[in-house]
């Protein structure tokens, strides 16, 4: 009755039931009573003693194992000895129990130690882990169960082996309450339980009976839908598991930091107790009770309780007693800073940290007041494993030596990083580095979980990355689009399930965003892999026996058993100290807060780090970062400008937080700043500012190449009157010396016209001298022309004879009479023969054919004797003297007779022309006579020309000369006349120019605080009303800029900097209303990189 009626009684702060209930069981047991000192259910009635013997005898005692994770540790007590015993009585019955209390009771604990006792004491049993949240549906519920069945005979199912299953469902109350009030995992869980039945969901008309199941659950009566149907409750022996005692919690963890520090120096095994005392007081007496750390809808996340408790002394087990033997203060500040850690890191505010703070104080001067408070909270408080590592060391868990030393290391890594994957341009702050190290600190340990809330741009993911980089582990993400679904997702953690147990079975990380989940369906997978490990129907049963026979080996050698059981506990052992899980997700609006509500495990089982705004000194440091360049490049003219123009950035963005609280207060509206604001600040003022001092500088560069010219122009101008002098005096020597010449070109042009008309009348002569020679030639050459052609019938007639011809002719023995004519005439013409020859004497002629025939050739026929003449007449006289005639004869004599024949009348002819040849010749002497004379009468007169050309050049070249030079002194002293005047006319605008220039000058300096103001403008006063918008950048911002002593121009209205009249006239023309609100905004959204947030004045 103590257990089945009042395990369920849970305290009131009103009325405590479970006292009432316990002085009604004393008051009961009258025969045997229990003892006096502690509640009824501190004794358990041992029926061999007849007597209440205290649950504490049944206290196991804690042996430490070092290779076991500290979240598998559990120490016997109590609480945990009398709710295993319990539910031993109920399995023993086949009854189900149901462990209700709210997170940290240790519910889950509870059951999953007795688990793992029973079935490795008993081989008949298994168990399954069920984890429900809000997605749990009946459909997915019945498939985790038949999953873990076989079909054993007909519609009989059971678990494999014939053996009993208890499978027990965590968060029993997580599914969410359709709008029938109802929840149909629930009502499935009671149909299984009260028929042991349930539908083929494939054949709904056909029904699966099921045996040897058993169930015990576990829920948080804060959680969920706060309660289960009564239907389903009815079924359960419900039992109240409560926060467990200060003492409860000091016997634990006593026993755990006890082994632990018996390496230590015994200065530091003293500290056990104070360290367990001051944990339990800092959340019992100081947390627990203090107002602001109550949870509340913006701080859900507020649940402080004994896993926290566990998370400390998680940290303290990560120290080595041999680093730790100067004194006992430096293993306390180890405490104090998983403290901070564990509390601190989590809240969402600065007053709230303060008020921690002061618990802290409080907690270190009671129970650690040998060691001042200025020691126990010297700064910096940072403990990591990566720094020691980065030193050449093994990697251990020490605290840092000073903060440059660790900034130091976490830039190397940062440096590292860009290296071997895509670089990440960061400012590593102070705050920055606190948080790789807070990162590194949750992920370095098993089973460590981080969930990283910030808003945007706070730098969440880089640094979950550069942490990640410090413990030596890979990263793994997602990639997320349009098809990535659940099955997506399911693909990609068995991949990463894979990687950490199995191939390579490294440390990994598993980074995720807020914007990557899709679907809140993704988190039913994250939900089941934070709080056990083991995400139902993640593998089928073929790829877990493929996974367990790749184990199996490390398996063993680990001390696992080599069961299909022990397989998969050492698989999921594996998974959860090596793939760690980072969630970074936004505070902003409701949707953390419901997602936390409905997977309960995004709180419980991670470490909650809490990205706050961005410090001054923060903000101050990376404006200077990213504004470095603007001084290289001289934007900015020194260091001092750009820490002002850095602390006044700083400034702006702090001073919108106070700003938004008044826009709440006075018209009901949210607004946000995240750090990714300040950096788009940073990004738009460098654009504005070198974009704006570029066009200046043009425009400068522009008016001074203009007054260069013109100062030019000026000297230019005394130079042409120097010029002109000089030139004019040229002019007057050029004169001069033309008149000259023109002097002696007249007196030579007179001699040569002179000798002009003596060659004249010479070639007069020698025109008529030539005229006679050129008759008389032209007659000859008439007559000689008919002697030509028998000159030419001669000589063809020669060329038709040939050596075999005459050698055919001189071989005739008898030859005709004819021939020997011929031949005798041959021998009158070439020797002058006396007498007529015969044929003996012609062969005797014609004995060298070749020489005959030169003979032939060489006879010229202007002259032959009179007498040879006579004789060849009476020859040629004979009928047969031709060459038809002979050719009948010979040819060779043909030929001959042919060449007598007109070699003959060509000397008749020439005969006759000799004497007209004679006089020709005498004719043409006498006219070459003349024409030599004339020749030489020429040349003179050549002679004489050519002086007067090069004279008339000479004279022409002066003449050009002078005029060019007069030309150039007409054209140099106009040019200097159209200079003075432009210089003249150019006097005023050159002074309004160097004016312009000047302010200018002065203008690009002073862009430095208007286009501060302008990008302060852009990028924060969009959302604000006219009042505010006036507040912040007339009152607020323009008066910091000036007090920093940064150059603005004085009355600076952002408007006019972003937008020039006509762009307002553009606006306005396409419909924009000319209210000033309007105008603003239309400046914001045309200067503006992305779209920003601003009030409508027109509710347009």
């Amino acid at each position: 009755m103590m257990w089945t009626i009042g395990g369920s009684i849970a305290d009131d702060k009103t009325v405590n039931y479970r006292k009432a209930f316990n002085s009604f069981m004393k008051g009961l047991s009258k025969t045997v009573r229990f003892p006096d000192q502690g509640e009824c259910y501190d004794f358990r009635f041992e029926p061999r003693l007849k007597e209440w013997v205290c649950w504490d005898q049944y206290v196991i005692e804690y042996n430490p194992v070092a290779e076991k994770m500290f979240q598998n540790i559990v120490v016997s007590n109590m609480e945990l000895e009398r709710m295993k015993y319990i539910m031993e009585l109920h399995t023993a019955r086949k009854k189900p129990v149901l462990f209700v209390g709210v997170a940290g009771t240790g519910k889950t604990t509870i059951v999953k130690d007795f688990l793992a006792e029973l079935t490795t004491k008993n081989d008949d049993f298994v168990s399954q882990a069920i984890n429900n949240n809000s997605y749990t549906s009946s459909f997915a519920l019945q498939g985790i169960i038949m999953g873990s069945l076989d079909k054993r005979s007909g519609r009989t199912y059971g678990p494999p082996g014939n053996k009993k299953c208890m499978f027990f469902i965590d968060d029993l109350n997580m599914p969410y309450v359709d709008t029938y009030d109802t929840q149909s995992a629930i009502m499935l869980l009671t149909q299984m339980m009260s028929y042991g039945q349930v539908y083929d969901r494939a054949a709904l008309e056909e029904k699966k009976d099921l045996i040897d199941v058993l169930f015990c659950a576990c829920m948080n009566p804060k959680a969920g839908s706060f309660m289960v149907n009564p239907r389903l409750q009815r079924q359960f022996t419900v039992e109240t598991c409560f926060t467990p005692s200060a003492n409860t919690i000091q016997g634990i963890y006593t026993t755990i930091l006890e082994k632990h520090l018996q390496a230590f120096v015994p200065q530091i095994q003293k500290l056990c107790e104070p360290i367990v005392n001051a944990t339990i007081d800092t959340l019992v007496s100081g947390i627990l009770n203090t107002p602001c750390f109550l949870p509340s809808a913006s701080k859900f996340h507020y649940q402080f309780n004994l896993k926290d408790v566990g998370n400390i002394f998680q940290g303290l087990l990560n120290t080595n007693g041999n680093l730790f033997k100067d004194g006992a203060g430096k293993f306390a500040r180890v405490w104090l800073h998983e403290c901070l850690r564990v509390f601190s890191d989590r809240l969402v505010s600065a007053s709230d940290q303060t008020e921690l703070l002061a618990i802290l104080e409080k907690v270190c001067g009671k129970h650690f007041g040998n060691i001042s408070k200025d020691d126990m909270f010297a700064q910096p408080l940072i403990m990591t494993s990566f720094v020691s590592q980065a030193g050449g060391n093994d990697r251990q868990y020490l605290p840092v030596k000073d903060m440059p030393s660790l900034k130091k290391v976490v830039e190397d890594k940062l440096v590292e990083y860009n290296e071997v994957y895509a670089a990440m341009n960061l400012v590593l702050f102070d705050d920055a580095v606190n948080h790789v190290c807070r990162i590194s600190r949750i992920t370095d340990n098993p089973c460590g979980n981080a969930l990283l809330v910030g808003v945007g741009g706070s730098g969440k993911q880089s640094l979950a990355r550069l942490a990640t980089f410090c413990n030596n582990q890979d990263l793994l993400t997602i990639l997320v689009n349009q098809s990535y679904g659940l099955e997506a997702l399911k693909f990609d953690l068995q991949e990463f399930y894979k990687k950490a147990a199995v191939k390579p079975g490294s440390p990994h990380a598993f980074l995720m965003t807020d914007g990557q989940i899709a679907s809140d369906l993704f988190l039913v997978f994250i939900n089941d892999m934070l709080s056990s490990g083991a995400i139902p129907d993640l593998f089928t049963r073929e790829e877990y026996d493929a996974i367990f026979g790749s184990v199996r080996n490390q398996a063993k050698a680990s001390g696992y058993s080599d069961d299909r059981d022990g397989l998969m506990a050492f698989f999921i052992d594996k998974v959860r100290k090596n793939l760690h899980f980072i969630l970074c997700h936004s505070p902003v609006g409701d949707t953390f807060r419901i997602r936390g509500r409905k997977f309960p495990a995004l709180i419980s089982c991670s470490v909650v780090d809490e990205f706050m705004a961005w410090p001054r000194d923060a903000l101050d440091g990376v404006a200077r970062v990213f504004l470095v360049d603007l001084v290289t490049a001289g934007n900015l003219p020194d260091e001092n400008m750009l820490a002002a123009v850095a602390a006044n950035m700083a400034e702006v963005h702090l001073s919108i937080d106070a700003a938004n609280k008044q826009y709440l207060a006075e018209e009901r509206r949210y607004n946000y700043t995240t750090p990714k604001s300040f950096l788009e600040l940073i990004a738009f003022y460098v654009k504005m500012l070198t974009d704006k001092q570029s066009t200046v500088s043009a425009n400068c560069e522009r008016l001074e190449r203009g007054l260069t010219i013109m100062e030019q122009v000026q000297d230019k101008v005394n130079g042409l009157k120097e010029d002109l002098k000089i030139m004019m005096v040229q002019v007057e020597e050029k004169k001069a010396a033309a008149a000259v010449l023109i002097e002696e070109v007249s007196k030579a042009s007179a001699i040569a016209n002179q000798e002009k008309e003596k060659a004249a009348v010479t070639e007069a002569e020698t025109i008529v001298v030539a005229k006679a020679a050129s008759d008389l030639k032209e007659q000859a050459d008439g007559e000689l022309a008919e002697a030509k052609p028998a000159m030419e019938a001669a000589a063809e007639a020669v060329n038709c004879l040939d050596k075999a011809s005459i050698g055919e002719l001189k071989g005739f023995g008898k030859p005709p009479p004819e021939c020997v004519d011929v031949c005798a005439a041959c021998s009158f013409l070439l020797f002058n023969s006396k007498k007529k020859i015969d044929w003996k004497a012609a062969q005797g002629m014609m004995k060298d054919p070749n020489g005959f025939l030169n003979t032939v050739l060489d006879f010229s026929g202007k002259e032959i004797p009179e007498n040879t003449l006579h004789a060849v007449d009476e020859l040629l006289a004979l009928p047969f003297f031709n060459y038809e005639t002979m050719k009948g004869k010979s040819f060779a004599a043909a030929n001959l007779a042919n060449w007598a024949i007109n070699i003959v009348k060509f000397h008749k002819i020439y005969v006759k022309v000799a004497p007209l040849m004679a006089k020709v010749e005498a004719a043409t002497k006498e006219k070459e006579e003349a024409e030599a004379s004339l020749a030489i009468v020429q040349k003179q007169v050549a002679d004489i020309e050519e002086q007067c050309r090069q004279l008339d050049e000479k004279l022409q070249g002066a003449i050009t000369e002078k005029e060019r030079v007069e030309a150039q002194a007409a054209a140099c002293l106009e040019k200097l006349s159209l200079a003075e005047r432009l210089v003249n006319g150019l006097a005023d605008e050159y002074q309004r120019w160097t004016q312009t220039v000047k302010d200018l000058k002065d203008l690009a300096v002073k862009l430095i605080g208007n286009s501060l103001l302008s990008s302060a403008f852009v990028g924060y006063i969009s959302p604000f009303s006219m009042k505010l918008r006036l507040q912040l950048w007339k009152e607020g911002w323009t008066k910091d800029i000036g007090e920093r002593g940064i150059p603005m121009t004085g009355g600076t209205d952002p408007l006019k900097v972003l937008a020039t009249e006509a762009d307002i006239a553009g606006w306005q023309n396409e419909g924009l209303p000319s209210d000033r609100i309007s105008v603003e905004n239309a400046s914001v959204v045309t200067s503006c990189s992305r779209w920003p947030l601003m009030i409508d004045p027109q509710l347009q």
